[in-house]
């Protein structure tokens, strides 16, 4: 902490801890990357030095890299993971110009419109998952590139939290559009209310500002080769959700529409029918009659009846076609996205940049309210990116000392994300069990949701007293059992995240309703693909070969190789046993998109950024510093109890005390002998074992030499050490090794031209690590 408040008041934000980056919200402007961050050599801690060790390890190793940002809404995620893309295509350079540092600008402006929030901390609240592909070839120049978003917050385009709006774009949208389109669009007057609290800017100031970044919008597109045609098609779905808000539906008796002016303007700038809109809003049974009639069958099934789910509302049925048409335009949007990166060119190895809403917790901004439903979900999102983080730091580490015989003095940490995860999404062993039978074993809360919305009578007490009744904590338990407690509150109750350092309280009220399956959501698909103009149509009508089950992702599409293996990868997710017993249920949707995620970055070798807010309300209201850079303006202190629970919820001390004291950084011996032999080519020619490479498929294994991450780059046989192997790794005399390395270190002093030679190699390392070094090297 002192470490990093010193570099805080000296205007570096950004730390390394062990092989992680510590990146601090700064309270000053600042610009993505500089020219001297991007020098090759002796770069400073910063998330484009992440970027260039994922690069060159890429190079290295020929595998699949990932950057996964963790921390709070609001730390700098989305910023961080933009400059490290940028970074990445400036330095390495597309093959065709398919991928450029403008069109990754275009990309963030897009997304940043149609996929964040405006709150009382933070003007630009990311609400969905991304993963953002580079795909490089051999040369190392990049190929294509490739979007996948999932775990988008639809139900926002009809429910916001008090004091946060809708997606910016609704807003950029009414303040920016031309006369003719708002003609064409039935927007030259607003509603006096809208269900959905879809309205102009109130203020001068913000309306100008949302017409700006409309402009900056239309030019992203038109970066991207979106044509005229098909972003006026956008802007017609995006004027059909605002007229549904300002048709709203009765409350009260007859399924319909409020405002009957108002529906039709949604019909006609969605190319249909009044009584089209109104059967695909409303009149659900209508297809299941059809349906039924169609098949020969007299009846339903059981299942069949179970899956329908309970009988919604209006207002449900409203809400759930524009949060359906929302959905299937953000595809939509990815698809476009998607095809201006991609290309026909063969591809090695990808980078893949990860970003999420991060942790959400009403208390970090002072508010009184409880959390919803969807910042639970995102809460799950970041337990699980922080458990895959315990999993590759900790475990895997001291598992494969254990395979090569190094001793480590380290303890894995006792305490771990999965803890909380299990209170979410634990699955069972026993599949159906009876509700209230004593030997049942215990579920997480999507799970007791997803039995509960299916039984006729159930509510939301019922839901909160079987989660209490499995994960709250008893009184004499252990210290670190009991991750959950319920509130005094009415349908209240407590999770413990970040390792019982932050917990948020929740509140149940509702979640039921949001666990049914919403019919209207469904038929959104097919309302635009039947659309009667045909720029609509053309638009959604590649999403029709989609199954069902996969809708909820976006950037299936894709012709590279590595494109498809990652679309492969998602669709094998979303085609497991759970998919295809749950293929209709809204909880099993989020646990899918969540494994999905977790699927493709697993394949790949991370590199976590845990971005850190200096104290609470550290942003501005608008996204940006609280206060101008000015020195001795600028609020350069750090609030040590928020800082602190921020470090122990992320394990980083644990993190920089196996760094310390382990051997982080490893190399096989055969590489290490082919990348240093150079070095002492006369005395290895009279050691032929050593110095000729020998046949690959004759040896069972290959030894690693490891070394302690911090040395210098200059072989020091004190802090390395080449393990024997139980399994894979043949056995090796150490002395053998320790004492070429002596020689090496002897040699490197002796001569000049071999000192040149070695700084060369050192191009290729980062600062502290030992190392990392290109094929050209």
């Amino acid at each position: 902490i002192n470490t990093l408040q010193h570099r805080y008041q000296s205007q570096l934000c950004n730390t390394y801890a062990g092989p992680c980056l510590i990146a601090l919200k700064p309270s000053w402007a600042t610009t993505n990357y500089s020219g001297k961050v991007r020098k090759r050599d002796n770069m400073p801690p910063h998330s484009c030095s992440v970027a260039q060790r994922a690069y060159w390890s890429l190079l290295m190793h020929r595998q699949d890299q990932a950057i996964v940002p963790l921390g709070r809404s609001g730390a700098g995620k989305t910023t961080c993971c933009q400059s490290a893309l940028e970074y990445l295509v400036g330095v390495a350079r597309s093959v065709d110009n398919r991928v450029s540092v403008e069109k990754i600008q275009a990309m963030f402006t897009i997304l940043k419109a149609f996929g964040t929030v405006t709150t009382c901390y933070n003007g630009a609240s990311t609400r969905f998952s991304m993963v953002m592909s580079l795909d490089f070839n051999a040369t190392g120049r990049i190929t294509a590139a490739h979007l996948q978003t999932m775990l988008l917050e639809r139900v926002r385009v009809a429910q916001q939290p008090e004091g946060e709006s809708n997606f910016s774009v609704f807003s950029q949208m009414l303040a920016g559009l031309d006369m003719a389109h708002r003609t064409m669009l039935h927007l030259h007057q607003t509603a006096e209310s809208n269900s959905f609290g879809i309205g102009p800017c109130s203020k001068t100031e913000e309306k100008q500002k949302a017409s700006v970044a409309f402009a900056q919008l239309q030019a992203a597109m038109g970066t991207l080769g979106i044509m005229v045609d098909e972003q006026t098609a956008i802007w017609r779905v995006l004027a059909g959700i605002y007229h549904l808000g300002a048709a709203g539906a009765c409350k009260v008796g007859r399924k319909q529409f409020m405002k009957f002016e108002w529906a039709n303007n949604a019909a006609d700038v969605l190319g249909c029918d009044f009584e089209e809109l109104t059967t695909a809003v409303f009149k659900h049974h209508l297809k299941q009659i059809i349906e039924q009639v169609t098949s020969g069958t007299s009846r339903l099934s059981k299942d069949e009846e179970r899956n329908a789910g309970p009988k919604m509302t209006g207002v449900e049925c409203v809400e759930g076609m524009a949060a359906g048409l929302y959905e299937e335009l953000f595809a939509a949007v990815v698809s476009l996205i998607n095809r201006s990166f991609s290309s026909s060119h063969l591809s090695m190895a990808s980078i893949m940049v990860v970003d999420t809403p991060g942790f959400h917790n009403p208390r970090h901004q002072k508010k009184e309210r409880a959390a919803t439903f969807e910042e639970l979900c995102h809460n799950y999102v970041h337990e699980q990116l922080q458990a895959l983080f315990y999993k590759r730091t900790f475990m895997s580490e001291l598992e494969r000392y254990r395979e090569e015989n190094v001793e480590v003095p380290f303890d894995l940490p006792e305490l771990s994300p999965t803890a909380t995860v299990s209170v979410i999404d634990q699955n069972p062993s026993q599949v159906t069990c009876r509700r209230g039978a004593e030997a049942e074993e215990p579920k997480g809360l999507l799970w007791i949701l997803d039995e509960e919305v299916l039984i006729p009578g159930s509510s939301d007490s019922v839901v909160l007293n079987r989660l209490c009744s499995y994960f709250a904590k008893k009184e004499g338990a252990a210290k670190k059992e009991g991750f959950l407690r319920k509130c005094e509150q009415m349908l209240q109750f407590e999770i413990f995240h970040q390792l019982g350092k932050d917990p948020v309280r929740y509140d149940l009220t509702g979640w039921m309703n949001k666990a049914k399956l919403n019919l209207s959501a469904q038929n959104s698909i097919q309302v635009l693909q039947q659309s009667k103009i045909d720029a609509l149509k053309k638009l959604f009508l590649p999403r029709s070969k989609m199954p069902l089950i996969c809708r909820s992702v976006a950037g299936l599409e894709g012709n590279s190789q590595q494109a498809l293996q990652r679309t492969g990868c998602v669709r094998k997710t979303f085609t497991s046993s759970l998919a295809a017993v749950k293929k209709k249920s809204v909880c099993a949707q989020i646990k899918l998109q969540m494994d999905a995620l977790a699927n493709l970055v697993k394949r790949s070798q991370i590199h976590f950024v845990h971005c850190l807010v200096p104290r609470v309300g550290a942003d501005g209201a608008e996204g940006k510093p609280s206060q101008p850079c000015i020195t001795g303006e600028v609020e350069l202190t750090l609030d040590v109890p928020t800082l602190r629970v921020q470090l122990s919820g992320a394990q980083l001390l644990d993190t920089l005390r196996l760094y310390r004291i382990g051997y982080m950084d490893r190399m096989v011996l055969t590489q290490f002998r082919r990348r240093f032999q150079v070095l002492a080519q006369p005395v290895m020619k009279k050691y032929t074992s050593a110095y000729e490479v020998p046949d690959e498929n004759k040896v069972r294994g290959l030894p690693t030499v490891c070394c302690w991450g911090g040395s210098d780059l200059q072989p020091d046989p004190l802090s390395c050490s080449v393990p024997s192997c139980k399994h894979s790794f043949t056995r090796l005399k150490k002395s053998v090794y320790l004492g070429f390395l002596l020689f090496l270190s002897w040699l490197l002093s002796l001569s000049a031209v071999l000192a040149n030679v070695f700084n060369l190699l050192s191009a290729a390392t980062r600062a502290g690590s030992c190392f990392y070094y290109t094929d050209e090297s």
